[in-house]
C-alpha cells in the first residue's frame, strides 16, 4: 500500500496558487571480442568548445560490442533512436532504466540503445564483462538494446563531449531525417519524443533551447569561480549580484532563484528573501520535478541554513513526488519522507521511507536509504549535510 503522503492533496495544490502563481529486449547478443583502445581517456568530460548541437546529423553510430538485442550497425533514415549514455555506477541512471523501458514498450518501433561508455578503469575487457553482468541482472528491467562502448572515441567524443555534456545519464533522440533532434535527461524525454515520432518536433525552437541551456552552463562556470572566492573572504556580494543579474535577464529562471536562496539563506544571512525566491522557483519548477527536488533537499538538509521554511519545502517534495507519473523515484521519495520528518509528520515519513527503500533495494542508493530508514524509526533526525 503506498504512503498516504504520496498522494498529490489539494493542499499542495491550494499551496502553490497562493505562492502567486518492441523490439525483443530480452535477447543477449555474444559479446563480440575487443581490443582496448590505446591511450584511452577518462569519463566524459565538457568539451571545451560545442560542435554537436540540434539539428545537425547524428554522429556516427560505432561500438565495442553488443550486449543486449537486435544489433544493427548503423543509424538509418526513416527510423528514430534513442541513445542513452549510462553506466553500471551510475545512480540516477539505474533510477532512469524502468522510465526508459516503459517508453520503448510504448514506442516499439524506436530503437532504444542503452550506451555503456563510462565505465571506470582502462581495463576494457574487465569493463565490458563489469557490463555484461550488469545487463544479465536486470534482465526486464532494462527492456532496450544495451551496447558497450570503452572506446571513448566511438561514442563518448563524438556524441557525449561534441555536445558539451559531461554528466550521466544524458539521452540524445536521433529524428527519422537523421538529425539530433534533442538532448537532455531521460527522465524529461517523454514530450520531445512524443513530438519526434509524430514529426511535429520544431527543431528550430529547440536549438534556441539548447544555446540557451550552453550560455547557461558558461554562466555557471563563471559563479562557480565567484563562489570560491566568496567562501574564502565572506563577501557574496559579487555572487548575489551575479545571480540578481540571472534572474533580470531571465525572469522564467527557477534555477537562478534556487542558487540565489542557497546563498541567502546560508551564508547571505537574508532568510526571508531566500524564501520569496524559493517560493518563485517553485511556481516556476512546478512541471520539473529534479529543479522542486532541488528546493526540497536544500531546504530540509543543507547544514548552512539557520532556519528552514519547512512548508516551501514539503510543498516542492509532495509536488515532486505527484510528478512522478506513477512511477515513483526513490530518491524523490527519500526527499520527501525528510521533509515530513523536520514538519512533524514522523509516521507519513517513515511510511515513504520504507517505499523509497524498497524501491532502491539491490541499488547503489538502497545502502544509504535503508541507514536513515533506521534513523527514522529509533527516533533520530538525520543529520544537516553539504548541499551544493
Amino acid at each position: 500500500m503506498r504512503p498516504q503522503s504520496l498522494l498529490f492533496s489539494f493542499a499542495t495544490l491550494a499551496l502553490v496558487t497562493q505562492f502567486t502563481f518492441a523490439q525483443d529486449a530480452a535477447k543477449t547478443i555474444p559479446a563480440v571480442k575487443i581490443v582496448p583502445a590505446a591511450g584511452v581517456d577518462a569519463p566524459p568530460r565538457a568539451a571545451a568548445v560545442t560542435t554537436l548541437k540540434l539539428g545537425d546529423a547524428a554522429p556516427a553510430f560505432q561500438v565495442d560490442s553488443w550486449v543486449k538485442g537486435d544489433s544493427f550497425t548503423s543509424l538509418e533514415k526513416g527510423n528514430v533512436y534513442v541513445m542513452e549514455f549510462w553506466a553500471t555506477w551510475c545512480g540516477p541512471c539505474i533510477t532512469a532504466m524502468p522510465h526508459l523501458s516503459a517508453l520503448q514498450k510504448q514506442y516499439p518501433d524506436v530503437r532504444f540503445v542503452g550506451v555503456a561508455a563510462s565505465e571506470s578503469g582502462k581495463d576494457q575487457v574487465a569493463n565490458l564483462a563489469k557490463v555484461t553482468a550488469f545487463v544479465e541482472q536486470k534482465g526486464d528491467g532494462m527492456g532496450y538494446r544495451v551496447v558497450f562502448a570503452g572506446d571513448q572515441k566511438k561514442m563518448n567524443a563524438p556524441w557525449m563531449r561534441a555536445a558539451g555534456q559531461s554528466g550521466i545519464p544524458c539521452s540524445f533522440i536521433v529524428d527519422a531525417k537523421g538529425r539530433v533532434a534533442w538532448i537532455g535527461h531521460p527522465m524529461s524525454m517523454d514530450k520531445p519524443l512524443e513530438e519526434i515520432v509524430a514529426g511535429t518536433w520544431d527543431i528550430a525552437a529547440a536549438l534556441k533551447v539548447q544555446e540557451a541551456a550552453l550560455a547557461a552552463r558558461a554562466f555557471t562556470i563563471k559563479l562557480r569561480s565567484a563562489q570560491m572566492e566568496a567562501k574564502t573572504s565572506g563577501d557574496w556580494t559579487t555572487v548575489l549580484g551575479m545571480l540578481d543579474e540571472m534572474i533580470a535577464s531571465d525572469p522564467t529562471s527557477a534555477s537562478a532563484r534556487i542558487a540565489a536562496m542557497k546563498i541567502l539563506a546560508g551564508p547571505g544571512k537574508n532568510p526571508e528573501k531566500a524564501w520569496k525566491l524559493g517560493r518563485e522557483a517553485l511556481v516556476l519548477a512546478k512541471d520539473e520535478p529534479q529543479l522542486l527536488n532541488q528546493i526540497a533537499w536544500t531546504i530540509c538538509a543543507s547544514d548552512t541554513f539557520e532556519t528552514r521554511d519547512m512548508q516551501l519545502a514539503l510543498a516542492a517534495a509532495e509536488l515532486t513526488v505527484a510528478g512522478s507519473k506513477g512511477e515513483p523515484n526513490p530518491a524523490y521519495l527519500d526527499t520527501c519522507a525528510r521533509c515530513l520528518w523536520m514538519s512533524g509528520k514522523k509516521d507519513a515519513a517513515i511510511a515513504m521511507q520504507r517505499e523509497a527503500a524498497k524501491l532502491s533495494k539491490d541499488t547503489p542508493m538502497g545502502e544509504g536509504i535503508n541507514e536513515v530508514l533506521a534513523q527514522y524509526e529509533s527516533g533520530e533526525t538525520p543529520k544537516a549535510e553539504v548541499v551544493p
